[in-house]
């Protein structure tokens, strides 16, 4: 049997029966635990000064007196210990530094501890109230390998005054459990060296190094089982019947027969370049040059995957621990450095370098697909022509959008609505869901409005009530009844609808008018009504859009005799008195 055929090796250790199991092959990961023992303390050295150079503790309230929840190296060289009563402790030492716990501070400068650390890896997770995780699996190359990596991450910390115990392992429950109580530092487990390897890196240390409940971890020390190497020769089958499934799943978790994902603290973008730097940088041209050839990485991973960047992000790590963002936008999906370098161009300016900058980071958290425009001879005959104007429209709209905010950068759209002021809606620039240049603007959009109704240029929001005046005589107006166009009210005032408006205080007397356009409302709606719109003209060559709402005869109104005018007995409708009458448009 050749190589090839052989049978596949059997795992060094068999799974237990009952336990789940993690199909396929195994996932390689490199996980680097870090333990801040005194962080409770530490993290508080640059607040209180005092936390520094005295004994220093954090107490919390139990069984109503205060009790000793964290104290830092010179307290514990003293003889205080978390859990002690204050009162005994001031008696042991009666100058010591308190100040009153904050576990949810605790947790929140963890978090942000964990975000400064996702220049080694973005696959960062805290965990529980003083260790972080790092998968660092495929980093290690950009930082001279492992050691390097975790030499460099403990430098970094202790600038922060912060003391760091490091454990590598391939899975997060051993490189937990040598954090927490290897006597190692760091420790490490080389890569792929499978379960045997692991168990006798954890064999020697107390079970409690396996992340069991107290109530777990005190039963199984009751029964001897102090050590974990006294729970490779158990059978899980007692081990679950005794204690439960969790001593046999964290067991497993640690030898990697069981998986535990690390759940990265932000979602890792669909496409990422970075930089690091063996001296920090700190000019504007070095800057510069840096997010250019960022661009020109990310551009590329962008053109083989046919996607275009709609939002980047660009994050400048500094070497005091700070950090500065900017974001940019654009109006379509893009992968031309050219124009998202000028938009990061504007906005460099604003990057503060301080002691300088040890990497930078440029990711692309929005992206969209590609579709190619042909725009040589063999495609449209203007395909060029259009091509370009919509690039220029298009990079007009990036360069505003990310001065004053796309969302403030909109477009009118038809919609299906026979009322005006439903007709269109607003749609924001970053709502386009188009590939190409041109979706995302309005040109691709005119051939969808309706031609064949003519509106206003002015559309008022809301229609502003107005008082018509119509001639006095029976019946209803020619008009109405489809005899009327584009008369004048000179030529023939007996057969005119109206004569005039009043808006604002001022007469406009009609010298044309078109109508009526009978509008109504959609049926399933409550406030369904029915409108009459006309074209009108007044003397001074003006054009407006009235409409004519409600019921009630067209001579229904009072007498009108202060408009100056000399009309054979006008009547005008109010509206508040039966039909009502608008203005909701303005032409030119």
């Amino acid at each position: 049997m050749s190589p090839a055929r052989e049978a596949a090796p059997q795992p060094d250790t068999p799974v237990r029966p009952g336990m789940p199991t993690r199909p396929g092959p195994r996932v390689s990961h490199r996980i680097l635990a870090v333990r801040l023992p005194w962080w409770p303390t530490e993290r508080l050295v640059r607040r209180f000064p005092e936390a520094r150079t005295h004994p220093f503790v954090t107490t919390g309230e139990s069984r109503n007196r205060l009790v000793i929840t964290a104290a830092n190296p010179r307290a514990v060289r003293a003889g205080l210990t978390p859990g002690m009563p204050l009162a005994d402790g001031r008696a042991v030492v009666p100058d010591v530094a308190v100040r009153p716990a904050d576990p949810a501070g605790d947790a929140l400068a963890l978090e942000r501890l964990a975000r400064w650390a996702d220049r080694f890896t973005p696959r960062v997770m805290p965990d529980g109230v003083d260790t972080i995780f790092l998968d660092i699996a495929g980093c290690t190359r950009l930082f001279g390998g492992e050691a390097a990596l975790m030499a460099s991450l403990r430098a970094a910390l202790k600038d922060f005054g912060l003391t760091a115990r490091l454990a590598l392992a391939d899975t997060p429950g051993a490189a937990w459990a040598l954090a927490h109580y290897s006597a190692e530092d760091p420790a490490v487990v080389p890569a792929g060296t499978g379960p045997n390897r692991l168990k006798d890196a954890l064999a020697e240390l107390p079970v409690a190094a396996l992340r069991l409940s107290v109530e777990v971890m005190d039963g199984l020390v009751s029964f001897g089982l102090d050590r974990i190497c006294t729970l490779f020769v158990m059978e899980s089958v007692k081990l679950i019947r005794r204690f439960g499934v969790e001593p046999v799943r964290r067991l497993d978790q640690a030898l990697g027969r069981v998986e535990e994902p690390i759940i990265p603290l932000r979602p890792l973008p669909p496409r990422e370049a970075r930089r690091a730097f063996a001296e920090p940088i700190s000019t504007p041209a070095d800057i510069r040059a840096s997010v250019d050839g960022l661009l020109d990485d990310l551009c590329l991973a962008l053109g083989r995957s046919g996607e275009g960047a709609r939002r980047l992000h660009l994050v400048c790590h500094r070497v005091d621990g700070d950090r500065r963002t900017l974001t940019i936008g654009t109006s379509r999906p893009l992968r031309r450095k050219k124009p998202l370098m000028g938009l990061f161009a504007e906005k460099l300016d604003r990057v503060e370098p301080g002691f300088g900058i040890d990497e930078i980071v440029l990711a692309a958290d929005v992206v969209g697909t590609i579709d190619e425009l042909q725009t040589d001879w063999a495609g449209e005959a203007d395909g060029g022509y259009r091509a370009g104007v919509e690039e220029e429209l298009a990079e007009l709209l990036d360069r505003l959008g990310n001065r004053f905010g796309f969302g403030r950068i909109g477009r009118p759209v038809p919609r299906q609505s026979w009322l005006p002021e439903r007709a269109a809606v607003r749609e924001g620039l970053d709502s386009g869901s188009g590939s190409h240049p041109g979706s995302a603007v309005f040109p691709g959009q005119v051939a969808n409005w309706p031609r064949e109704r003519r509106r206003p240029l002015r559309l008022l929001s809301p229609p502003e009530p107005v008082e018509v005046v119509i001639p006095e005589f029976s019946g209803r107006p020619a008009a109405l009844r489809g005899e009327f166009r584009r008369r004048t009210v000179t030529e023939a005032p007996q057969y005119h609808g109206l004569l005039g408006f009043r808006r604002q205080g001022q007469f406009h007397r009609l010298r044309t008018a078109e109508g009526p356009e009978r509008l109504e409302c959609e049926w399933w709606r409550e406030e369904a009504s029915r409108r009459d719109y006309y074209m009108v003209e007044d003397e001074e060559g003006c054009r407006y859009w009235l409409f004519r709402e409600g019921g009630g005869g067209w001579d229904a109104g009072r007498k009108l005799s202060d408009y100056g005018h000399e009309l054979s007995g006008p009547r005008q409708e109010l509206p508040g008195a039966g039909p009502r009458w608008f203005l909701h448009g303005i032409f030119g």
